[in-house]
């Protein structure tokens, strides 16, 4: 049998907790509200507009394992107690949309709904990261009961959706080193896909609502 490592400890130790029912109610009502709240704002933009803004919306919570990953990554201990205070995504809710006006028209919605306290939006359409990912992210405290869950809304487009899946599959938490033409291709990849975007836009822009709704 395999030697058991630090790091199986406290995977261990942090799965303990992570698994407590009350806990992982919180989340799940937290994160339930805002998929609720989204499935509202479509409904009001398909009567706006006469189509809705949604492609699809899912929600996940991290696992110990992921947790304990990303802990070490930043040099803080690995805990339960370190986990809650620092990270801001381990309820996480994405919405997928068909263009970038409707993730800024989501935001803006969303900033207006005084049940939330936003803590921080983080602008990556605007600002890619170095790699080229793209999204706008949304940390903020969700009302469950008498307390605050944090939550992380992310937006992406379709096109966006599908860069950060190929770039996940690639890279993401992968120790393996990739090789600089793995990655200037992937670089290349996503500015295609903001240029696509930008035509997906444009053609909206351009289609009559009396088209769209039929």
């Amino acid at each position: 049998m395999a030697k058991e490592t630090d790091m199986d400890k406290q995977i261990e130790q942090l799965r303990s907790s992570w698994e407590n029912e009350e806990f992982q109610k919180k989340h799940a009502e937290a994160r339930n509200l805002v998929m609720r709240t989204l499935r509202e704002l479509n409904g009001f933009y398909i009567a706006k507009t006469g189509y809705g803004f949604t492609r699809f919306v899912e929600s996940r919570m991290k696992t110990p394992e992921s947790i304990c990953g990303k802990l070490q990554r930043k040099g803080r201990p690995v805990d339960f107690k370190t986990a809650t205070e620092v990270l801001n995504d381990i309820s996480g809710v994405r919405c997928i949309c068909y263009s970038v006006k409707e993730i800024y028209w989501i935001a803006h919605q969303i900033g207006k709904d005084s049940r939330f306290q936003i803590i921080k939006a983080k602008d990556y359409i605007r600002k890619p990261k170095k790699n080229g990912y793209e999204s706008y992210h949304i940390i903020m405290d969700v009302p469950v009961e008498n307390e605050y869950v944090r939550v992380e809304l992310q937006l992406r487009t379709l096109i966006m959706d599908a860069w950060a899946e190929m770039d996940n599959r690639i890279s993401y938490k992968k120790n393996e080193e990739i090789p600089e033409e793995m990655t200037q291709r992937i670089e290349k990849y996503a500015k295609m896909g903001r240029r696509l975007d930008k035509l997906i836009q444009k053609t909206l822009n351009d289609v009559p609502k009396a088209v769209v709704k039929a």
